[in-house]
């Protein structure tokens, strides 16, 4: 079987090089003399050692900056375009997309290829609700809702479309399967890679943190989603003497959209406690440290209802969690008792867990080992490619 597995949109300001790249490392070491040839179609340079079924497409200068210079549909079609060029170059049989999402349209209008498709869609909509939103933006929601239905119906036209992923949502997977009255949907294990970090940098001297002080840890792309300002109105509300005794770390890449918000929420916040913020993305091995050393992980995402790295990695260092109290990581959280879900909305109730977890952390003591044996590297891999 020759595969061609697809992200033509990598960034260097998140982790999806790093999803491409463990994955490679995997099949060098697992599949080095498969009877499969893999071949990877990206927009970043990937490493590869030797080996005859791994080939490495780096796609060609021309095509990069006329992608650059397109948005939406239109970006998607010619992206799905080069796909297909690339796919009859290679006598490709299966196209995996790193991200379905992106090509629904794409593909619908294709209606039938010379290959097999299957791809992880990260925003499926059946758990969608409307929370907290005001009525103009409800409105707003069931119509972009009602436009994520159409997309899929356009997309399942397509008979090749053998497989759609979704992280960690088996129920997700069993209604959409029943709702489309189809079987092409199927369960993904989210996964929690490895990566090779020989010895991790101390995060309290890296940012000055006393030894003393409990690190709360806000991680990933920082934006409306994030839930910042209430999580900071949260720690206002605590105890000063609690307050004392914490330091919030805020660690990522901050969105254009949000930057004046987080702004505000910062000249704003009166708290004792210590706040730091680093708008940057950072490598790996400073993640990996990050959650290994800190003491909670604040994963209150409002509107949100899809899978999350930040579970796997929490659990991979048993480090516990206040997750929102809906969506898949609410169900996962719960499944594997990873942590403790409160309304993102609520700073009282989010307050008052923070306070708990501070005055009774050995209440809060979690084994994540289940969750992280169920989602490595290689459930993610043999259950993406299905080899």
């Amino acid at each position: 079987m020759n595969f061609l597995i697809v992200d033509l949109n990598i960034t260097l300001n998140g982790h999806k090089l790093g999803f491409v790249q463990e994955m490679v490392n995997y099949l060098v070491l697992h599949h080095a003399e498969s009877e499969h040839q893999f071949h990877f179609l990206v927009n970043e340079q990937v490493e590869v050692a030797k080996s005859n079924c791994i080939h490495i497409h780096l796609a060609e200068y021309s095509y990069s900056e006329k992608f650059k210079t397109l948005k939406g549909l239109k970006k998607y079609s010619e992206q799905w375009k080069y796909i297909k060029l690339k796919s009859v170059q290679n006598d490709i049989e299966k196209v995996v997309l790193m991200e379905f999402d992106l090509y629904q349209a794409a593909i619908g209008q294709d209606k039938a290829t010379d290959f097999d498709i299957s791809g992880i869609w990260f925003r499926p909509y059946f758990r969608q609700t409307s929370v907290g939103l005001s009525f103009i933006n409800k409105l707003l929601f069931s119509f972009k809702k009602l436009q994520k239905k159409i997309l899929l119906k356009t997309a399942l036209r397509n008979k090749q479309l053998k497989r759609i992923m979704i992280l960690n949502d088996q129920l997700t997977v069993d209604a959409m399967n029943e709702a489309t009255e189809s079987k092409r949907f199927d369960y993904l294990a989210d996964p929690v890679f490895d990566y090779p970090c020989y010895k991790l940098e101390n995060i309290r001297e890296k940012y000055e943190i006393e030894e003393d002080k409990i690190i709360f840890l806000i991680f990933g792309y920082i934006d409306d989603r994030k839930n910042v300002t209430n999580i900071l109105k949260a720690i206002e509300l605590l105890p000063k003497n609690i307050q004392k005794q914490i330091s919030l770390l805020v660690i990522g890449k901050t969105a254009e959209s949000y930057t004046e918000t987080l702004k505000k929420a910062i000249i704003h916040y009166t708290s004792e406690s210590q706040l730091i913020v680093r708008d940057d993305f950072v490598d790996n091995c400073e993640m990996e440290a990050l959650f290994a050393q800190t003491d909670l992980v604040l994963r209150m995402n409002v509107n949100y209802f899809a899978s999350s790295g930040i579970i796997g990695l929490s659990a991979k260092h048993n480090k516990p969690s206040i997750v929102s109290d809906y969506g898949i990581l609410a169900d996962l959280t719960e499944q594997y008792e990873l942590g403790k879900l409160a309304d993102p909305l609520n700073p009282t109730r989010i307050s008052e867990l923070m306070k708990d977890f501070v005055k009774n952390r050995s209440n809060w003591k979690i084994d994540g080992s289940a969750y992280y044996k169920k989602h490595n590297t290689e459930a993610y891999v043999e259950g993406l490619l299905k080899l």
